[in-house]
């Protein structure tokens, strides 16, 4: 279990990594510190690869069953 979390966090790095790149791309074309890109295609800084790996690790580190239990409400 605990080799499962430690192997989680670097995904979790990972990601972190990730935003941090594409973040100072968006500083770098000039980006309003202040604000965060909309994300959409075409503004959101990140190459496909950079996308791509970044989804499959957040797939990876929330389950499903993580997410069902966030989208409902609790009562």
């Amino acid at each position: 279990m605990k080799q499962s979390n430690t192997i989680k966090q670097q995904q979790a790095q990972r990601i972190l990594e990730l935003f941090a790149i594409a973040r100072q791309r968006y500083l770098d074309t000039g980006g309003n510190p202040r604000c965060t890109p909309s994300g959409l295609k075409g503004d959101d800084y990140m190459t496909d690869e950079e996308k791509q790996e970044a989804l499959i690790l957040g797939r990876q580190i929330f389950t499903q069953e993580y997410i069902d239990n966030r989208k409902s409400p609790k009562i």
